[in-house]
């Protein structure tokens, strides 16, 4: 009975033990801090992907908005890395643009086409579908909100202006949560 109730009384103090001692932040923090991130945007490509837009003297790169097309599709490049290299696991990256849109209840948001072979009879067919019309008001963001790194600390976000926002200037910001490491990236839409 003394041997059942001594290794009751050393299993108690075990578990105890490892609720009292355990990782406190101060021990996160020191785990987190060893690693040196840095934060860049490289390019923003045009609407095709092929190359970079004109980036200006004073720091601010031009995107041409396509007139035949409601919003113009960009992609911002940059890269994340940890101690010089590529972070693991995989960074997130926050974007947020200043620039928004709206679409009104009762607006068409798509129209939507399909297109295939009949395998019966051989023709091409295109058949229409009825438009996606939006049920309520919305408040439509020109930037995804984020991301996480890729190869080689790859990062990537789709930037989509509408082209009412020409002669404006967009403002793309992104942030690294744990660097706390912010980089503005201003686009003027012409």
């Amino acid at each position: 009975m003394t041997k059942e109730v001594n290794y009751q009384s050393m299993t108690r103090l075990i578990i105890i033990i490892f609720f009292l001692v355990g990782c406190t932040k101060e021990a996160e923090d020191l785990i987190l801090s060893k690693k040196t991130f840095s934060l860049k945007i490289d390019s923003v490509l045009n609407s095709t992907g092929t190359r970079s837009v004109m980036f200006d003297n004073n720091g601010y790169y031009h995107l041409k908005l396509d007139p035949t097309k409601n919003q113009t599709l960009s992609r911002v490049t940059g890269k994340i890395l940890a101690d010089g290299k590529e972070p693991y696991p995989p960074e997130k990256v926050d974007w947020e643009s200043n620039l928004y849109w709206s679409i009104k209840r009762g607006d068409t948001v798509a129209i939507i086409t399909k297109s295939y072979i009949n395998y019966f009879t051989g023709q091409f067919t295109i058949v229409s579908l009825p438009p996606l019309i939006a049920s309520k008001d919305e408040l439509v963001p020109t930037s995804n909100f984020a991301s996480y790194s890729g190869k080689g600390g790859e990062i990537n976000n789709m930037i989509a202006p509408i082209y009412k926002m020409r002669g404006d200037t967009l403002i793309l910001k992104t942030t690294h949560s744990v660097s706390k490491q912010i980089v503005f990236t201003k686009i003027i839409l012409d």
